[in-house]
Formats: structure tokens, sequence, C-alpha cells
């Protein structure tokens, strides 16, 4: 009877510390994350149609390891027409460079730099705070001899707050 009794009363106190918790009390990751920059790849002859990248890579500039391109975690993406990638969140900047090889394996990588403010946003209790960025822009390193495969960029919202909507379109 006693062992009976005591699984009882465990699963009391379970299902009361269980339902004590109310939502401030946890921290879903979709809250919790500080946003990446979601990046969208345009025609630069039709900026209106989507054109994607044969082969893609990102690196932080002076680092040896690529960026994850997607939520899996992806260093490499084939025929790919938009990613979203991290931004420093200790300096006012990010510079990436951005390699794309061609069907017959030529790579030529163009560098970006993402200049933005740093803020935080209260999420709640258990989350604290996370790192949004705001005034976001974006320059092409000039490159000589001009053989740059990026064309432009266009800033589509220049606060980064969630991971919903495109914040920069690249064209080329």
């Amino acid at each position: 009877m006693s062992k009976r009794l005591f699984i009882l009363a465990t699963a009391s106190l379970i299902l009361s510390l269980t339902s004590s918790c109310e939502k401030d009390d946890l921290c879903a990751s979709d809250f919790a994350a500080t946003p990446r920059i979601i990046i969208i790849f345009k025609d630069d002859s039709n900026p209106l149609l989507r054109k994607a990248v044969t082969s893609l890579q990102v690196r932080e500039v002076g680092q040896t390891s690529f960026a994850p391109l997607n939520n899996l975690g992806a260093t490499v993406l084939n025929v790919v027409d938009s990613i979203a990638i991290p931004l420093k969140f200790d300096t006012a900047g990010t510079q990436y460079e951005f390699t794309q090889t061609n069907a017959v394996g030529v790579a030529n990588t163009d560098v970006v730099t993402f200049s933005y403010d740093l803020g935080e946003v209260y999420v709640n209790r258990a989350c604290g705070f996370k790192i949004i960025y705001r005034n976001l822009n974006e320059t092409i390193t000039a490159e000589l001899p001009l053989n740059r495969w990026i064309q432009s960029t266009t800033t589509l919202q220049t606060d980064v707050t969630s991971n919903t909507a495109a914040h920069v379109e690249i064209r080329h």
C-alpha cells in the first residue's frame, strides 16, 4: 500500500509543479533566438525575379570556417535563392565573403559589409533579453579588376528583429 501512496504523492507533486508554470517561466527557442539576417537573391536585369546562386558559400572575413546558411547548418548550398546568416552581436558590423562557384568550378568571391546599430529587446522572464539590429546598411567592397558577381544590394528592412521576412536583396 505504501508503494501506491508514494506513486500517488509523486504524481501529485509533478502535476502541481507543471500546472503552476506560467508562459513567462518557459523560454521557447523561437522567442529567445537572436535573429539572423535573411538575404534573397534576385536577377540583376529583372529585379522582380528571384535568381538562384549555383553554388554558394559564405565566410566571415578573417575566419577559416564557413557560416551555416540554413537551419540545418549547411555551409554549401547549391541552387539557392535565399539564406539566413548570423550577424555579430559584439560589434556594429559584420563583413562576409560571398563565394559563388560556377558550373565549371571557377569561384568568384565578393565582400559585403553589413553595418548596424545594436539593440536589446526584453523577451520574458525566462528568456531575458535578445539582441536585435537596427539601421541595417550594406556595402559591396570594390574589386579590381572589376569582376564582381554581386552587382548591387538593397535593404528591404532596416531593422532585423525576427526571422520571418527578408532583410536584404542581393542582385546578381
